[in-house]
């Protein structure tokens, strides 16, 4: 059996930013708090745990001590009703959605409506939704939802940094075609964007692909959603021993990839087992 493997693996910039500042922390401290999942990674929230990250909610589970800020960001007044609590404060927001935050904040005071491209559900969103408060914002996730957006004044798009560019683009189509005035940022992540392109190639040549990452992870998820469109056999996969319920019995090609939080060590692993397999 050959696998192949995109040119890129394992952690982004942001996961490993925000592992790194956890990290560091927990020499100083034996209990720190993060304010929802650091990452959307199950092993790596595990191993936290064992470490001495105690995962909370809301923000009134902490008492004293630090709170770190999850890496997909959090409502803007969070970190400051953190601080006036007298907690120690450990933004491991992404930069790349940070800047998503300031863009909208931007385009609001610029009286802009706000159209975000994304899922209304994930915290990334929930966070730059937060950042305007108070203006006319719309989260849509594709070209259907833009029909509840009144097309009057000026309209303002940025997008989820995990989104499908090919998603994005749709979207953004409908929506100049429709606005007197669009104003488009593409934000999503430079990393996000070359790990979906090498999926489009990795399923042009392959019989299987097999995607690696938590199922909750928005751009691991999308790369699944992608490859499937593709037409090729796709599995999503958080865990190793996942492989023992496949049949590969007269599969020669596998293609091997993984989201931003996966990390490279799970996708060798994967790889070296899948090598174990025989294709007769």
């Amino acid at each position: 059996m050959q696998v192949f493997l995109p040119p890129e693996i394992g952690f982004c910039f942001g996961v490993k930013r925000a592992l790194n500042l956890v990290i560091d922390e927990l020499k100083r401290e034996e209990k720190i708090y993060s304010l929802g999942d650091l990452i959307h990674n199950p092993q790596v929230i595990e191993d936290l745990k064992r470490k001495g990250v105690v995962f909370v909610s809301s923000l009134s589970q902490v008492k004293k001590g630090t709170v770190i800020i999850r890496s997909h960001g959090v409502d803007p007044s969070l970190i400051r009703k953190a601080r006036e609590k007298g907690l120690k404060v450990i933004d491991a927001t992404c930069p790349y959605v940070a800047k998503v935050q300031r863009i909208a904040k931007f385009l609001s005071q610029k009286s802009y409506r706000i159209v975000i491209v994304g899922l209304s559900t994930h915290p990334e969103i929930k966070g730059v939704m937060a950042s305007v408060a108070g203006k006319k914002t719309y989260v849509v996730k594709d070209a259907q939802e833009i029909e509840r957006i009144p097309f009057t004044g000026k309209m303002g798009v940025v997008v989820q940094t995990t989104e499908s560019l090919d998603n994005f683009s749709n979207i953004v189509k409908n929506l100049v075609k429709r606005g007197k005035e669009c104003r488009v940022f593409n934000t999503i992540c430079k990393v996000i964007r070359r790990r979906q392109e090498e999926t489009k190639k990795l399923a042009k040549k392959v019989e299987v692909v097999i995607v690696v990452g938590g199922h909750n992870s928005s751009n691991t998820s999308q790369l699944a959603r992608l490859s499937q469109s593709m037409g090729v056999k796709t599995y999503f996969m958080e865990r190793e021993k996942d492989l023992d319920s496949i049949d590969w019995q007269g599969i020669k090609r596998v293609g091997l990839t993984g989201g931003t939080s996966t990390s490279e060590e799970l996708i060798v692993k994967i790889r070296d087992r899948l090598g174990q397999f025989s294709v007769t």
